[in-house]
């Protein structure tokens, strides 16, 4: 059955198993009813009181497995990858979802030192002309406490990679990246976040290619600074840029020179 976008959500899930008929078939539904008003919450897309209680039923049934549902959309999102171009772009980044509202709840945890919520990494798969094909993986976390002041930097420095908030990115790349059909060409893509030797070491062991927007100005197998070496580049063009102004962070609106370099 199809939505309003036209997105059968019988096929997007036609290997969901629960263990109960019941639950996938009202899951289907609930996802067909969202799906159909993206940008309304759960009592306003729903068609009346209901179904909008139904589904909040639903999202506490403890037999709704997320890692089930992750693994069968992952699937129909690989089948559209393998049906679409042969290079797909497997873009990361992390939603942070602000709970500071939520005053009432219990033990929410927190995605900064201020602020209570849980952040969702993602990865979602997209062709190089932008079209979203689906999410290839994804993972939430956050902290128990604002801050751990016991901990030292060095301590901190120190800590091996898988107790890291960063180890995400390393993560994500070997789960999105796994378990794909022959001929498919995938690029890992991340912001400055990504910019980590482990995730570099990973990828370079994977035999994978990726796209990282760069953090720090590091050396080159050629022993050379990257931003160096770029700059030798020929350049292929330049491009003007007008930057919006950022009031949080006071800068004003700005015009820059994009220098396009090819190798």
């Amino acid at each position: 059955m199809e939505n309003g976008t036209g997105f059968n959500m019988g096929e997007e899930f036609a290997t969901l198993d629960f263990n109960s008929s019941w639950l996938e078939k009202r899951f289907i539904r609930t996802m067909e009813t969202l799906a159909g008003e993206p940008d309304k919450s759960i009592w306003c897309c729903s068609e009346n009181r209901a179904e909008a209680k139904a589904i909040y039923r639903l999202l506490n049934n403890e037999k709704l497995d997320r890692e089930e549902i992750l693994r069968t959309h992952r699937e129909t999102t690989v089948r559209r990858m393998a049906q679409s171009e042969r290079t797909i772009l497997a873009i990361q980044d992390t939603t942070g979802l602000n709970y500071n509202g939520q005053t009432r709840m219990e033990g929410i945890g927190y995605i900064c030192e201020q602020t209570l919520g849980v952040n969702i990494h993602s990865c979602l798969a997209v062709t190089v002309d932008g079209l979203m094909l689906g999410v290839l993986a994804q993972s939430s976390y956050n902290r128990p406490q604002p801050s751990d002041k016991t901990r030292t930097h060095d301590s901190k420095k120190n800590r091996p990679l898988e107790e890291k908030e960063s180890y995400r990115w390393v993560q994500t790349l070997g789960e999105s990246t796994g378990a794909l059909p022959e001929g498919i060409r995938i690029v890992t893509v991340c912001d400055r976040e990504g910019d980590m030797y482990e995730l570099f070491d990973e990828a370079a062991q994977s035999g994978q290619s990726f796209l990282i927007r760069i953090a720090q100005n590091r050396k080159t197998a050629g022993n050379k600074k990257i931003l160096d070496e770029i700059r030798e580049k020929p350049c292929a063009g330049r491009v003007k840029v007008r930057i919006p102004r950022d009031s949080r962070r006071g800068f004003k609106e700005r015009e820059t020179v994009l220098q396009i370099r090819k190798r």
